[in-house]
C-alpha cells in the first residue's frame, strides 16, 4: 500500500497568481523606479497591496538576496517569482522587472549623450537619487513598526546606524551583527 501523503511536491503553497500579473508588476515596478528604491515598490505591491507573503517572509527572503551575487533586486525578481510560480515565475518576474527598463535606458543613454553639458540633467538626476533613498529608509521604517520583535528592530537601527550615518564598512558590520543576531534569536527561542 501507497501512502500518497508522503510524496512532496516543488509546487509553492501560496495563492494562485496569474503570470500576467506578475508582469504587470514587475514590468510597472522596472519602468517606474529608475533610480533605484526598487525593494520598496516591491515590498508594496508584494506584502501591503496583494497577499503573496507577509513581512517576515519578504524581509527574510530580502536578507537571502542581499547576501548572494548580483543585484538584489535582480535576486529579489526571482526569488519572489519561485516563491509564487515556481520557474516559470522566475523567468516572468526577472524579464518583466529588466527587459523595459533597459530598452528605456538606452533609449536615455542616447539622450543623455546628447544633452549632458545641460545643468538640469544632472539636478534631474540627484533628484532620482534622493528619492530612491528616500524609498528604502520609508520601507525599513513600515517593517520596523510592524515588527514585534524588538530584538530584530534593535538590530536594523544598529546596523543602520552603523553603516548609514557612521559610515562603517558594511562588509564588518554584518560579519559582526549577522552572527550576533543568529545567536540572540537563538538565545531568545530558546529560553524565551
Amino acid at each position: 500500500m501507497h501512502d500518497d501523503t508522503s510524496v512532496t511536491t516543488a509546487e509553492p503553497q501560496h495563492p494562485a497568481v496569474r503570470l500576467s500579473e506578475l508582469a504587470g508588476v514587475f514590468g510597472r515596478i522596472g519602468l517606474g523606479s529608475f533610480g533605484g528604491g526598487l525593494i520598496a515598490w516591491i515590498h508594496r505591491d508584494a506584502v501591503e497591496r496583494r497577499p503573496w507573503m507577509n513581512d517576515a517572509e519578504f524581509l527574510s527572503g530580502y536578507a537571502l538576496c542581499r547576501i548572494l551575487p548580483g543585484a538584489n533586486i535582480i535576486n529579489f525578481a526571482v526569488y519572489l517569482g519561485v516563491h509564487l510560480r515556481g520557474l516559470i515565475g522566475a523567468t516572468t518576474a526577472l524579464l518583466s522587472l529588466v527587459v523595459p527598463p533597459a530598452i528605456i535606458g538606452i533609449i536615455l543613454f542616447q539622450i543623455y549623450e546628447r544633452y549632458h553639458g545641460i545643468g538640469a540633467a544632472q539636478f534631474v538626476l540627484d533628484g532620482v537619487a534622493a528619492t530612491a533613498a528616500g524609498l528604502n529608509v520609508a520601507t525599513a521604517v513600515k517593517a520596523l513598526r510592524r515588527s514585534r520583535n524588538l530584538l530584530a528592530a534593535t538590530v536594523a537601527i544598529v546596523v543602520f546606524v552603523a553603516v548609514g550615518i557612521l559610515h562603517w564598512p558594511m562588509l564588518w558590520v554584518v560579519m559582526v551583527a549577522a552572527p550576533a543576531s543568529v545567536a540572540l534569536a537563538w538565545r531568545t527561542e530558546s529560553y524565551g
